[in-house]
């Protein structure tokens, strides 16, 4: 009796198909975009579809309000996925995981379970079908959580406060913003930018310092690191040389309207 669906490795480890493989995967979440590296281990059966030409990895970057769905493939399980913001907005989710690229015949059922998979089925998968597939990530923006704005009723009129919130496992920054600018200009580029080099300010003394801070190996921190890093800007462990107000702008600058923007107006 042939088997109605079709097999397919999970990262979880949750389906039975195969009876010893297991599929992996490392993602590194970059600004607007990641670093995928996938792992098969004791896989023989699609490693030789992989060698074979009929499958490659694929990371696939999904934004339901824009209704982004984009593939990245390769036959390197090394990707480097990357989208605009032009293209995102608001939730970003990751799928990591192997695709068949044409249709193509597993052989021998090569590393199947025998107890859902005889020898002698014939397994065949579409081009297109997911033959290991990772958990789907959420992509956080690492400023989202950094810094997080909030209305500080106590600040006179234009007033603006910062102060590090570290009493859960994942350190940020808190904003505070005088009614008048949460109210009316909450969501303007300059007042976060704003937010953002007062937080960077706060990073030397804070709790993300290496000498004896407390969330000095979060995953926050590290990102936050390889960021400065991949800049070239002294981190906030060199606090002779750390410029909150460069290292801010660096990454998100500010934004310079063209003179045309103004004119006839």
């Amino acid at each position: 009796m042939q088997n109605s669906r079709l097999p397919v490795l999970l990262e979880d480890g949750s389906s039975l198909d195969w009876s010893e493989a297991r599929y992996s995967v490392e993602v590194t979440l970059r600004r607007r975009g990641a670093a995928v590296n996938h792992r098969l281990a004791d896989a023989a059966g699609l490693q030789a579809l992989i060698d074979g030409g009929c499958a490659e990895w694929a990371t696939e970057v999904r934004c339901p309000r824009t209704l982004l769905s984009r593939h990245t493939t390769g036959v390197s399980p090394q990707q480097d996925v990357t989208w605009s913001e032009h293209e995102v907005a608001g939730d970003v989710y990751l799928v990591p995981g192997l695709v068949a690229v044409r249709d193509a015949r597993l052989p021998d059922s090569l590393g199947l379970s025998g107890d859902i998979w005889p020898a002698a089925a014939e397994v065949v998968f579409p081009r297109g079908w997911w033959l290991a597939k990772g958990e789907v990530r959420s992509v956080k923006p690492l400023l989202v959580s950094l810094v997080r704005f909030a209305l500080g009723p106590e600040l006179g009129p234009g007033e603006m406060a910062v102060e590090e919130a570290s009493d859960g496992p994942d350190p940020y920054f808190q904003v505070k913003l005088a009614s008048d600018l949460h109210d009316g200009r909450l969501h303007d580029r300059d007042i976060q930018i704003a937010g953002l080099i007062a937080a960077f300010g706060r990073l030397p003394r804070s709790s993300l310092r290496a000498d004896g801070g407390g969330h000095a190996e979060s995953q926050v921190a590290g990102r936050l690191r390889a960021e400065f890093e991949s800049r070239s800007i002294p981190d906030w462990d060199d606090e002779e040389n750390f410029d909150p107000a460069h290292a801010a702008t660096a990454w998100e600058p500010f934004r310079i309207e063209a003179e045309s923007d103004h004119d006839d107006e």
